[in-house]
């Protein structure tokens, strides 16, 4: 039985305004784009089941979804195109997309025949390699980290509170804020390792956004800060174990939900 702690926000907060860069990320050719263009259509069928959508309502539009999942805007398009050809939903010029008609995920069996690309296994296997890895750096962080690196963990605290304030993905804030640990560890091949490997982390983040359990991320993301500022490594590590562990957890149940194998 896992105890929730939550945190109270203010309700005025205002969502950040992230740049628009249609093509920053995922560059690497077409077969990248295909992989990014299923993650984003997962989002997508995600989306709709757990805020309940019914036929004609309205989903977010090409720039939300470039900016919530920091995507380029050919995989947005691709997504939207790939769903609206399946008859699930409906492009309306000038106007936007719009549910056509509710998917049954009771019928959705196996995610991996719905959307090939996206593969169980690996992103397990990620998490688990992220759970390696961050721990480390979570304690490293914490023995080194600079004034530099807190104020840029603060603005991703900031950021992330603002996002679940308003019930958007946190990809973004929770990207920089794990990203600003790998440089606070000052070990330039773990650096270089983290960011190396970070694309693929995104693409699990993607995979599982909706599903996020928001609430504890926030926590979790909050006390490993006060950890570090207080260069409590061994707190530090220990509450990352138990973050990424908590990911997992969630992740599975999210393919529970799925019916995937």
């Amino acid at each position: 039985m896992r105890n929730k702690k939550t945190e109270k926000m203010d309700g005025n907060l205002v969502r950040p305004v992230i740049p628009d860069n249609e093509e920053k990320l995922y560059a690497q050719g077409e077969t990248n784009m295909i992989v990014v263009s299923e993650t984003v259509q997962k989002f997508l069928l995600d989306y709709i089941r757990k805020k309940g959508l019914q036929t004609g309502d309205k989903l977010p539009s090409e720039r939300e979804l470039v900016q919530l999942l920091e995507v380029g805007r050919s995989s947005v398009r691709e997504a939207i195109q790939i769903l609206a050809e399946k008859g699930i939903i409906e492009k309306k010029p000038g106007k936007g997309t719009y549910l056509k008609t509710k998917i049954h995920y009771n019928k959705l069996k196996d995610i991996t025949t719905w959307l090939p690309s996206i593969d169980v296994n690996q992103s397990l296997d990620l998490l688990e390699f992220r759970k390696g890895i961050e721990v480390k750096i979570a304690f490293l962080a914490a023995k080194r980290r600079d004034e530099a690196c807190i104020k840029k963990m603060e603005k991703s605290m900031d950021d992330l509170a603002v996002c679940v304030a308003n019930g958007t993905s946190i990809i973004v804030p929770d990207l920089d804020f794990h990203g600003t640990l790998a440089i606070a560890t000052q070990n330039d091949v773990i650096v270089n390792v983290y960011q190396s490997v970070v694309e693929n982390f995104k693409k699990v983040r993607m995979e599982m956004a909706i599903n996020d359990d928001v609430e504890h991320a926030y926590y979790y993301h909050k006390e490993i800060l006060k950890a570090v500022k207080e260069k409590d490594a061994e707190r530090s590590s220990i509450l990352m174990q138990r973050h990424l562990e908590d990911v997992q957890f969630n992740y599975r149940t999210m393919l529970s939900e799925l019916g995937a194998k």
